[in-house]
Order: structure tokens, then C-alpha cells, then sequence
């Protein structure tokens, strides 16, 4: 199989489903119950900023959600656009992989893994920043999974779901 690089995979919805699959798989290994629909509108979003990378390097899986952001109050700033902007990337994310069975909608509006989903072998054989924007989102769905419910998630980001 010969892997192919979206240049523009930041819109491409296979892309935003892997990596909502990514953040979906790393939240319920800590949480042990599906992450809600509404974190993923935050968190694919966040993963996706190439320019919030910096933000990134000097943590861990224990540094935690508030931690960090009391570290880069600037992930703050843009914020409300930020969402905004990529509002139809994570919606057509999030459908593709509904579609194809790789997540599927509990009742209560969460989101798990379904029965088709990729393994987390692929992204070892990912370029190196695709690679960088999925352990992203795998570090958002760790610290997301131990910080409380979806709205004191967006509370702590300063923003109302």
C-alpha cells in the first residue's frame, strides 16, 4: 500500500475522522466511558493548529488539561474563531467515520469506537507532522478524559458549548 499525504488534510474529512478516531481511543482508554459528541468540536479543532505545536512539547500524558492551559493562556486567544472555522471539517470528520463504522453515537450523545476501526499501527507509518497533529489529539483526549464533564471542559477554555 503506498501512503498518500493530503496537502490540505487539515479539510479533509478522512483525516478529521482518524483524528477524532485518535482523540476517541486515548479518552476512553482513561475514562473507560465514551467521550460526548461536543468535545470532539473542541478538540479536533486544537489538534489540527500546527501553531499551537509549541504548546505541546513540554508535556505529557500527567501534565494535564488545566495545567496547560494555565501554561499557554494563548491557546485561549482565537479560540471562538477557531471552533468556528472548523465547525464543517469536524462535522464531515465525525460523519465519515460514523458512516464507515469506525465511531458510532451512544445514547446520551457520546461517541465510540465502532467495529471498523483503523489500527493504531497507522499512524507509525504516518509523515511527521500528521503524525504530530494525532498524538495531539491522542494528549487532548487523555487530559480531557481525567478533567471532569464536557462542560467544565469548555468552561476551562473559556468557551460555552
Amino acid at each position: 500500500m503506498t501512503l498518500a499525504v493530503d496537502m490540505f488534510a487539515e479539510s479533509n474529512p478522512a483525516f478529521a475522522a482518524f483524528v477524532a478516531i485518535g482523540f476517541c481511543r486515548s479518552y476512553l482508554d482513561i475514562a473507560g466511558a465514551p467521550p460526548s459528541i461536543a468535545l470532539f468540536y473542541l478538540a479536533v479543532p486544537i489538534a489540527v493548529s500546527d501553531d499551537l505545536q509549541n504548546t505541546f512539547l513540554s508535556t505529557n500524558a500527567s501534565t494535564g488539561l488545566l495545567a496547560w492551559l494555565t501554561r499557554y493562556p494563548e491557546v485561549r486567544f482565537g479560540l471562538g474563531a477557531r471552533l468556528d472555522a472548523a465547525l464543517p471539517i469536524v462535522s464531515g470528520g465525525i460523519q465519515l467515520a460514523l458512516l464507515s463504522k469506525a465511531l458510532r453515537l451512544e445514547p446520551g450523545g457520546s461517541l465510540r469506537l465502532g467495529t471498523d476501526v483503523p489500527g493504531k499501527g497507522v499512524v507509525e507509518k504516518l509523515p511527521p507532522q500528521p503524525k504530530q497533529v494525532l498524538r495531539r489529539a491522542e494528549r487532548l483526549g487523555n487530559w480531557m478524559a481525567k478533567a471532569g464533564t464536557a462542560a467544565a471542559i469548555y468552561s476551562a477554555f473559556g468557551v460555552t458549548p
